[in-house]
């Protein structure tokens, strides 16, 4: 079998699809307690953010030219206790979503090193172990991201959009038409680039796998490189790796 280098660029077996979705959602199962609190809550501070821009339009067209000052007075305290809410709401959204990333991490790199366990001997024999360490530790920790973090601010910014669409309507509809032009031209943009960034990422990954695999076996074989004197040849592969994965990035 051909055995992949930290210089050869691994290739996507495989597409995303929404059953590999599926199968990850099943981590996040076990904390769906935690996850439909915490989407409530960032439910509520969406809220409490739409009212602070309200509560100002209301001073300036109403309060501040009918010199209304306690009216005033009391936007502004209501003002203050959403910014003390939401600064409350946000510590505990970070510190429940922080624990059940941690708890996702913690289940998916037991169920990769399991099934490490498990693979025939001509897998770690086909590649760099520094490119299976990539795995079980950089792709594990993306992917955590995107099923804690990633799901709920998804529901939670459509939430938003939504009611601060209904306000605009609701406000002035004319201007919200208006505002809401551009937002076709948005969506198809952002559709036109999904794909490019998706390529850009995976060479991305590719890369990083490259360095991640060369460090491993540098420090593996240090004994090797001192005893043949290759610490300036090695130094300039290396910078050459480094440099590939830095262009991937940028």
């Amino acid at each position: 079998m051909a055995r992949n280098k930290y210089d050869v660029d691994e290739e996507l077996e495989v597409e995303f699809n929404f059953g590999h979705l599926k199968r990850l959602l099943r981590y996040l199962k076990p904390h769906k307690k935690t996850v439909g609190y915490v989407i409530f809550l960032m439910l509520l501070s969406s809220i409490i953010a739409v009212v602070g821009p309200y509560l100002i339009k209301d001073a300036i067209d109403t309060r501040i030219p009918n010199k209304d000052y306690v009216g005033l007075f009391i936007s502004a305290g209501i003002y203050l206790g959403c910014c003390i809410a939401a600064v409350l709401i946000s510590r505990r959204r970070v510190l429940d979503m922080t624990r059940i990333g941690q708890n996702i991490v913690l289940d998916l790199r037991t169920d990769v090193f399991n099934h490490l366990q498990e693979l025939p001997f001509t897998y770690f024999d086909s590649r760099p172990h520094g490119k299976i360490m990539v795995r079980v530790v950089n792709y594990v920790n993306s992917i955590s991201d995107l099923v804690s973090n990633g799901l709920v601010n998804l529901i939670t910014d459509l939430f938003v959009l939504i009611v601060t669409a209904v306000i605009m309507f609701v406000v002035n509809y004319k201007l919200a038409l208006i505002c809401l032009i551009p937002l076709p031209i948005f969506v198809i943009v952002v559709f036109s680039l999904k794909r490019k960034h998706r390529k850009a990422w995976q060479n991305y990954s590719s890369k990083n796998s490259n360095q991640n695999a060369y460090i491993h076996e540098s420090i593996a074989g240090m004994k090797v490189t001192k005893a043949f004197g290759r610490e300036a040849r090695n130094l300039k592969i290396f910078r050459g790796v480094q440099k590939e994965c830095r262009d991937a990035w940028m």
